[in-house]
Order: C-alpha cells, then structure tokens, then sequence
C-alpha cells in the first residue's frame, strides 16, 4: 500500500509538472502574440498577421492536444471495460485517418502486414496505442519515413504488435526510460516521447499487455505492445 502510495504522489508531482511547464509554454505565445497583434495591429501586414494567427493556432492546438492527454491518462485508471476481440485493420486505418496531414506532409510510406491475428482490448484505447506509435515514427523516422507495421502471435498466446521506423535511433540510456511516467529527460521530451508513452503504457497495461522499444543508434527503432490473444470477452475492473 505504501508503495502504491507513494507512486501515486509521484505520478501527481510530475502531473503538477507537466500542467505548469508543457502548458504554460504554448500559452505564453499565444499571450504575448495577442497582446503584439492588439498594440500594434495597424502595423502590421497581412502577411504577418497570418503567421501570428498560424502561430497562435498551432499552439491552441498543441494545448488542447496535452489536456487531452492528461485527460485520457487520468480515465483510463479509473475506467471499468471489457476485453473484445479486437477488429485491428479498422483500428489502424482509424489511426492512419488521424494522421493523414502529418504523414502527407512528411511524405511518409506507411507498409501494412496483408492480415492481422485477433487479440483482445478496449478498441478506443487501443487506438490511442497506435496513434501514439505511428506519430512518434512518421515524426522521427528517416527522410522520408518509412515505417513498417507487424504482429506476430507469441508462444504463451499473447500477440505482439509492433511499429518500425528508419529513423537515427534512441541511445541505450534513454532506450531504457522511455515509457517511465511523465519522464523529464531532456531527449526524450524533446522527441515528444514523454505524455505520449505514459498513456501507452497505463492503457497497454490496464489490458492486460506490456509495452517497449528496441533500437540501434543509426538503425531505426522498434516500439510494441502486447495484448492477450483471442478468447471470451472478460471485464478489466478499475
């Protein structure tokens, strides 16, 4: 109980922190940009007004997009769900949609097994998993990104479904610490990992699955997840 205890006044700590750093960024520049566009609005051309809009809305977003995070991270321990089978071509192809602007932009080349073995999850969460996944490898992968999708059923009936880039790579000593809840170190914030991975591992693990990564600096990186295998559906309890 202790230990529980104890992780959970950890976990507010640096949910505290995150709040008041990875918020209060984005919205100290949309601040001082309406406060620039309000004093010297007659100044200004309409080309630079666009980009001061641009500006704002982009960190409007990036703000909505950390709420909702914390939002889902929060629920999902609190949740009560059942296991289904899961339907993964939809669930992928959900996540594809999702990201359809990034990957158009960064010209990524998404390659997809021909079928998937069935496992069992809550498909809303699961989804979350891949578009987690599928983001941090079109963002980081090669120029442009490749990246490779799979699944493999295990020997103990568990599937393992996996996300492979082209990208340069993650050092072994923060390969290590990737998914450690609202992690602050400085490569593995500056990749975006932190939040994101934080919601993979409570929902991969709330389904019963485990969560990791593989990579070689200069070799691309691995990212997967597991879940049990097809079966009856069965309750997760919060």
């Amino acid at each position: 109980l202790n230990t529980e205890l104890q992780a959970r006044n950890e976990e507010l700590d640096a949910f505290a922190h995150t709040v008041a750093h990875d918020l209060q960024n984005p919205l100290a520049i949309i601040t001082g940009l309406a406060e620039e566009v309000e004093e010297g609005y007659a100044t200004f051309s309409e080309e630079e007004l666009q980009r001061y809009l641009q500006t704002m809305s982009r960190n409007g977003r990036k703000m909505s997009n950390i709420v909702d995070g914390l939002l889902l991270l929060a629920g999902v321990r609190k949740a009560e769900v059942e296991r289904q089978p899961l339907d993964m071509a939809g669930g992928v192809a959900e996540a594809q949609q999702r990201l359809v602007d990034l990957a158009r932009e960064r010209q990524a080349e998404i390659i997809l097994p021909p079928t998937w073995p069935v496992a069992q999850g809550h498909a809303p969460w699961v989804e979350e998993v891949w578009v987690n996944y599928l983001s941090n490898a079109i963002k980081y992968g090669g120029q442009p990104p490749q990246v490779e999708l799979g699944a493999q059923v295990q020997a103990d009936g568990t599937v393992r479904f996996w996300v492979r880039d082209n990208g340069n790579g993650i050092a072994p000593e923060t390969l290590g610490r990737l998914f450690t809840p609202f992690t602050r170190l400085n490569q593995v914030r500056a990749r975006g990992h932190g939040l994101g991975l934080s919601i993979v591992r409570r929902i991969v693990e709330k389904l019963g699955g485990q969560v990791g990564a593989e990579s070689q600096v200069g070799q691309g990186s691995t990212f997967f997840f597991t879940l049990p295998g097809a079966g009856p559906p069965s309750k997760i309890a919060a």
